[in-house]
């Protein structure tokens, strides 16, 4: 949260990318960032998670990115913040009709409430989670790329004309390779990995259950601590994942069942493409972490579908691949000690 912060503090230059692997807690952390920015006057934020939203042409683009203003008439203050969530800039009657027909340039609709908000003294932060998932939508003229377009118009904002701030989560890898090797980007962007909890917090949140989870009567031993520690790592789903089970189930009995169903899923991956994917694999058995420059003879494409199946992630920052968690190594490991059986 620190980062971000100081990223909001400094001069409107560059857009911020947060990565990092799956379920590591990014929209959870861009939700807390959007309620500290709420209680201070001066921002202006914008957020919007793609996540569960569908988009398959610019029609779906309009009605995400764009709501008009008396659609939010008789909302409650706390019931139009979450309102906000679903269109980022508002329109007029007049402005939605024009561009529903195509007539208007939506970047020139964004672009002048950024600069009507900015001259009233409010600081604009645009916040889009998984915005990777407007690849394959165009422009009205089936020409460009929407996604580019975008971002094009995120650099101008920040880097050129300094109207705000822009921050950009995915959990897509190869959405922010792209944008790394890209020049332009990489010249007028910060990115920012958010991986799994480092054992000392996660010793903290386990042996204050009440405190971060509002669990009560209920204490974790240390070597139970240990022995979610050792299953799952630091990865924040997961382990409260097992929190949630445990008035029901012994935690032998939630962790062996985590253990199994990743063994399970390696199994089931391999299995699609066996010659390809069990040598592959076998790297990571023993090295949960490997440099990109040695895997240069792996084929690109079983990498890639390693990565967007979430059993590798990949960071484009330092050139790595790595089992997606510790659940994940556990999996693995069994699966290869299954075969050699």
């Amino acid at each position: 949260m620190g980062d971000l912060k100081n990223y909001l503090a400094a001069r409107l230059e560059s857009i911020l990318f947060l990565y990092g692997p799956k379920s590591s807690g990014k929209t959870t952390l861009l939700y807390r960032l959007c309620d500290e920015l709420d209680r201070e006057s001066r921002y202006e934020v914008k957020f919007l998670n793609l996540r569960k939203i569908f988009l398959e042409n610019y029609e779906d683009f309009l009605k995400v990115f764009f709501k008009a203003r008396e659609e939010e008439s008789g909302l409650t203050v706390g019931t139009r913040r979450k309102y906000s969530l679903f269109g980022l800039f508002h329109l007029d009657a007049f402005t939605e009709k024009v561009l529903k027909k195509k007539e208007e340039d939506p970047f020139l609709v964004m672009e002048r409430e950024l600069a009507s908000l900015v001259k009233r003294g409010k600081q604009p932060v645009i916040i889009i989670d998984e915005l990777h998932k407007l690849r394959g939508v165009y422009m009205a003229n089936g020409q460009r790329e929407l996604i580019n377009e975008l971002m094009n118009f995120f650099v101008a904002m920040t880097k050129e004309s300094h109207l705000c701030q822009v921050i950009i989560a995915s959990s897509d890898a190869f959405f922010i390779k792209e944008v790394y090797v890209d020049s332009k980007l990489r010249k007028t962007s910060e990115f920012m990995s958010l991986s799994y909890l480092k054992r000392e917090q996660v010793d903290e949140w386990l042996n204050n259950l009440e405190k971060y989870s509002a669990i009560k009567d209920y204490t974790l031993s240390g070597d139970e601590i240990e022995f979610i520690w050792n299953t799952v790592g630091g990865s924040p789903w997961e382990i409260q994942s097992i929190l949630g089970q445990l008035f029901q189930k012994p935690l032998a009995e939630i962790v062996d069942k985590i253990k199994r169903e990743r063994s399970a899923m390696i199994v089931d991956i391999i299995r699609r493409d066996r010659s390809r994917r069990e040598p592959l694999l076998r790297m990571f058995r023993d090295r949960p972490l490997i440099r990109a420059s040695e895997l240069m003879d792996a084929p690109a494409e079983v990498l890639g579908q390693l990565v967007h199946d979430n059993i590798l992630s990949y960071d484009p920052v330092d050139g790595t691949y790595g089992l997606q968690g510790r659940s994940m190594e556990w999996g693995v490991r069994d699966y290869f000690e299954q075969v050699q059986a």
